[in-house]
């Protein structure tokens, strides 16, 4: 297994492994360009170093991923190089993998909202009672101004790290691949947009012909209510006003979504297999199509619902 998120990750060039494969010039294109002085070992993501990795081949994201699938290797941040690839713990499916996309290091000493606190006050039979509690208002895409504001009040507080689900993202994808089963339902493309932390994945099959409505239009640079990510960012974005306050009410329903995929597609696919069976293709990619086309309406609907009793809770105020 292995993580590379815009960061140079490879180290020694293997040259005799039947399994490493790479360009015969790579030493070459080092030394011309003064990457290399053509002593000792050449380390590739050492000569195309990028300032992002802080003079190491991994970051954040990196580190975290090979951490949570291979706590056995003890790897730390001070480790100047973390291998290329692991094989992890324990055996590692899809929906491990959609768990990892989410990933903000809730709980870890990279979670930026550990240190944005508050009192609380509660009445009790014996008087008010305080406590010291995450505020609901700390959330793990904090915005610079308001992360500069609350450093400014109170410095240290957030030290910024870059999660793996951001609030900028415009889509992502995990694509399922299973080579045992028909071509047209053996990959499935699980397609979310916006925010791959709060976001519903659709998923679409390597035999799908048509994607939902709203698919074909961008919505990142400009608002455009026909774009599919505006139907999911707007309750997203408003979540994250009082995110400690929202949060089950989201995840509950991206959890909700991901369980009913994994509870119908078996089903589904028998009904698809048994079509292609009996030379029946057309009708099975248009079962597909729409199943697909269905469930990313459900989540739309889910969405829009929660978007309106997000403003409703906020409508005095945030």
């Amino acid at each position: 297994m292995g993580v590379s998120a815009n960061i140079a990750r490879i180290g020694k060039l293997e040259r005799k492994s039947k399994d490493f494969y790479c360009s015969d010039n790579c030493e070459a294109v080092a030394k011309k360009y003064g990457l290399w002085d053509g002593k000792g070992d050449f380390i590739f993501w050492k000569a195309f170093r990028a300032e992002y990795g802080g003079g190491k081949n991994y970051s954040d994201r990196e580190f975290f991923i090979l951490s949570q699938l291979t706590p056995s290797l003890n790897l730390n941040r001070d480790m100047p190089e973390l291998p290329f690839s692991v094989k992890p713990d324990e055996n590692v499916d899809v929906r491990k993998v959609m768990e990892l996309f989410r990933s903000t290091y809730e709980g870890t000493d990279m979670d930026m909202t550990r240190n944005v606190k508050m009192v609380s006050k509660k009445r009790t039979d014996d008087g008010v009672v305080e406590d010291t509690i995450v505020s609901p208002v700390a959330n793990p895409w904090v915005g610079s101004a308001m992360m500069n504001t609350i450093n400014y009040l109170a410095p240290g507080t957030i030290n910024f790290q870059r999660t793996v689900a951001v609030a900028w993202s415009s889509y992502h994808h995990i694509i399922q691949c299973r080579s045992w089963m028909p071509d047209e339902i053996g990959a499935i493309c699980w397609m979310a947009c916006d925010n791959p932390g709060q976001s519903p994945r659709i998923p679409i099959f390597s035999g799908s012909t048509t994607v939902p409505d709203g698919f074909d239009k961008c919505g990142q640079l400009r608002y455009r209510d026909e774009a599919w990510i505006w139907h999911y960012r707007k309750a997203n974005k408003l979540a994250t006003v009082q995110w400690g306050r929202c949060k089950k009410t989201l995840m509950d329903n991206a959890n909700r979504f991901e369980q009913k995929a994994f509870d119908e597609i078996p089903t589904l696919e028998d009904r698809a297999k048994a079509l292609i069976a009996d030379d029946k293709a057309k009708e099975a990619t248009e079962l597909l199509n729409q199943y697909t086309s269905d469930f990313a309406a459900s989540t739309r609907q889910a969405w829009k619902e929660m978007e309106n009793k997000f403003w409703y809770w906020f409508s005095f105020g945030f």
